[in-house]
């Protein structure tokens, strides 16, 4: 292995004088004397073998050489840090595998991804979907974000409760006077997903007049959303998927709130709760979904 014939603390030492034009000042910071911070100077200017600071009574400014050594030092030692930050601070690298519903994955999280994308950009994020949390039951999976508390051996983390709500466009709204003062929900068409409970939580704590409806039943959420949004009636929906609909005005919901007795999870393999894409995935989501 080849030596260098420089003493590299002398260079950082240097890299202070050069700084701030000051061997008083560089001493300082560094907790040297002015005279030891000279002779070291001395030292390096003996090692490179040219004079690297013009030196007056009052003042000292770099030599041409001086400065070029000083762009050299400067670019090497910055590049140091930012490796040793690096180390500290690994950057997330690969794949995060993301398991969760087709109509969470649609309305929530794929909207709001792009900041999560941003921010790690050396991470690959490959969304699975599938309404069987089971499905995401082995090591293959990073994480999974899912509806109501799994039964299976995950490690879990409450994200936050759901609130469900009847929606439908303006237009049908008005068609029907949903917007009215003490409306029912007689002479509507209901939209029923034959796979959940939601609109009997709802009905069950609300209990709206109610007589007279027809249904038009799907088997899945976002058929149940992309129904409402035609105007076919009027849905019931989760209010994490429907907020920013809401917000539009491409969406309204003539009824109030309800919130149910289920909340939002993220699971994964007991063991890999600990790692890195986790807990960065983890942060993000709580911040950006369930703030």
């Amino acid at each position: 292995m080849i030596r260098s014939s420089v003493n590299y603390s002398n260079l950082y030492l240097f890299q202070v004088v050069a700084k701030c034009l000051s061997f008083t000042q560089a001493g300082s910071a560094l907790g040297i004397t002015q005279a030891a911070v000279s002779h070291r100077i001395k030292n390096l200017e003996e090692e490179v073998g040219c004079k690297l600071f013009v030196r007056r009574v009052r003042s000292i400014t770099l030599t041409p050489e001086g400065s070029e050594l000083f762009d050299s030092v400067s670019s090497s030692f910055g590049r140091v840090d930012t490796v040793i930050d690096e180390i500290r601070n690994p950057i997330p690298r690969g794949e995060i595998r993301v398991g969760t519903s087709p109509h969470f994955a649609v309305n929530v999280l794929i909207p709001r991804l792009g900041s999560f994308i941003k921010a790690y950009p050396e991470l690959t994020v490959r969304l699975v979907t599938s309404y069987d949390s089971q499905r995401f039951d082995d090591e293959s999976m990073d994480l999974a974000i899912v509806y109501d508390l799994p039964t299976i051996d995950f490690y879990c983390e409450e994200l936050g409760s759901e609130q469900i709500l009847p929606i439908c466009t303006l237009a049908y709204a008005q068609e029907h006077h949903l917007l009215d003062e003490g409306t029912s929900l007689s002479g509507v068409t209901l939209i029923k997903n034959s796979h959940s409970s939601d609109w009997q939580q709802w009905l069950t704590k609300q209990k709206p007049p109610i007589q007279e409806c027809k249904e038009f039943i799907v088997d899945e959420w976002t058929s149940a959303l992309v129904a409402a949004q035609s105007g076919l009636g009027v849905a019931i929906g989760r209010y994490t998927a429907v907020k920013e609909k809401l917000e539009t005005g491409e969406l309204v919901a003539p009824f109030k709130r309800v919130t149910t007795d289920k909340s939002y999870w993220l699971v994964t393999v007991p063991g890999m709760e600990n790692r890195d894409k986790f807990r960065l995935f983890s942060d993000w989501l709580k911040e950006s979904v369930f703030e």
